[in-house]
């Protein structure tokens, strides 16, 4: 019998940029504010790469065969502006694209039919979103996709990967590992702890990658609704039916 107190509830961790919200505009947001940088110190350097980092950039996002295996299109950029940007510059364009965001003035969305699927968990589940993005930016795109009320937490600048180590045991609050599901799509960043402590993962393989095994494995994440509502009903026997593979499927775990 699962207790569903509010103390003992399963908790379903999520992602946000490439999970809850959705799109391509802030990695290209990004992507300017990067070139920009460049182009202020080295007019030469700047205009030499901006058209390559445009076109290896869009390859990418479009899953173009050959494409090199980014973790994302902000690790992507930043790796192709390697040499042209410090990381005081790629900070300073990360920040300005999520002022952009939290201004509205970016194209995102949520993925079809989150809402109405985190709704229906409400009060059997605590919905909790872990990013590393900063707070501000985050809320306000929430409540402009119409998540604001369907998320319960969010936590913040989380440093994931290394922030799990505190943010795991915070989490759990004493519950058993396999009342806590994680989802994303990065799953260096957003699985791999979580997995190693026991709680179940679910990961969202746009790109195809394969980086790492996972209870559930989609290219989007409505394709994991199914997996997660499972799990939600009852994380132990969730446990048992999907245990993590050696390898990871390009289809969820419950198929």
């Amino acid at each position: 019998m699962i207790d569903r107190s509010s103390s003992h509830r399963p908790v379903l961790v999520l992602d946000f940029d490439g999970t809850v919200c959705v799109g391509d505009a802030p990695v290209w947001a990004y992507a300017e504010a990067v070139i920009a940088g460049i182009l202020d110190r080295d007019d030469s350097a700047g205009g030499r790469l901006d058209s390559d980092l445009r076109a290896r950039l869009g390859a990418f996002l479009d899953g173009e065969p050959g494409s090199p295996a980014y973790a994302d299109g902000y690790a992507a950029v930043a790796q192709l502006a390697a040499g042209h940007a410090d990381e005081e510059l790629l900070q300073r364009a990360y920040q300005r694209s999520r002022r952009e965001l939290a201004d509205g003035r970016l194209d995102v969305t949520a993925p079809d039919g989150l809402a109405t699927f985190l709704d229906g968990l409400a009060g059997s589940v605590d919905r909790v979103l872990v990013t590393n993005a900063p707070l501000g930016g985050v809320v306000e795109t929430l409540a402009g996709l119409g998540l604001a009320d369907s998320i319960d937490r969010v936590r913040a600048e989380a440093r994931k990967p290394a922030g799990w180590t505190t943010l795991l045991p915070a989490l759990l609050d004493g519950r058993d590992p396999r009342s806590l599901l994680s989802v994303g799509d990065i799953w260096g960043n957003d699985l791999a702890a979580p997995a190693a402590a026991g709680c179940a993962t679910a990961l969202i393989d746009r790109f195809g990658h394969r980086a790492g095994p996972a209870n559930l494995v989609a290219a989007s994440f409505p394709e994991l609704y199914p997996g997660i509502a499972a799990w939600a009903a009852d994380p132990v026997a969730f446990a048992d039916a999907h245990p993590v593979g050696s390898t990871i499927s390009s289809t969820p775990a419950s198929a």
